[in-house]
């Protein structure tokens, strides 16, 4: 009776795998507008799906790509989990031609410095590629919870009216020695 029950138990829970398994995907992201698809990382090149830019993403990096019902596109770029290190990037259109530093300097004292438990490390020029620079602000700060993280942001121009900040957060003990691989982001971004 018992081997009865355990062969009906695993017969029908192989039977409900098979079905899983034979289940067909969502071909669009129009018919499946909340689900994520996941980049290839490995040192691969993520392009936005808007098209806006390009980046290079080191081992341990994964793009996440949400769409929701409307087609638009949320990207979150993380190191294995958000709370590792999280990047998210935004395009700024500028009215004159700022140099990114100028920027960086404005950003820090409308916007970063009311972070909680804002301490400042940094705030310089970034050399993008042979005489390209760009800036990086980096920070200390209290995530909600209390808990120690930092920030790094990078200002990348694309043009004389376009910046892109390249942000990227985490726990302070994961993302402060990942300062070669958010380098080596920033130095592969490029705006299309």
């Amino acid at each position: 009776m018992i081997r009865l029950f355990v062969s009906f138990f695993v017969l029908s829970a192989l039977a409900s795998v098979t079905a899983l398994a034979q289940t067909p995907a969502p071909a669009t992201p129009q018919q499946a507008p909340a689900q994520a698809q996941a980049q290839p990382v490995s040192g691969e090149v993520f392009e936005d799906p808007d098209g806006v830019y390009v980046v290079t993403l080191p081992a341990g990096w994964l793009a996440i790509v949400n769409t929701n019902a409307l087609g638009q596109h949320d990207v979150n770029i993380v190191y294995r989990v958000r709370e590792n290190g999280a990047l998210k990037v935004r395009k700024i259109d500028l009215d004159a031609d700022v140099d990114p530093l100028a920027y960086a300097t404005k950003d820090e004292s409308e916007r970063l410095r009311f972070n909680p438990g804002y301490d400042k490390l940094a705030l310089e020029k970034f050399l993008l590629s042979a005489g390209k620079y760009g800036a990086v602000a980096a920070y200390d700060y209290k995530n909600n919870a209390g808990q120690p993280f930092t920030s790094r942001v990078y200002y990348v121009r694309k043009d004389e009216k376009t910046l892109f900040v390249l942000q990227f957060t985490g726990r302070k003990n994961t993302l402060g020695v990942l300062r070669s691989q958010t380098d080596s982001i920033a130095r592969s971004f490029r705006a299309k």
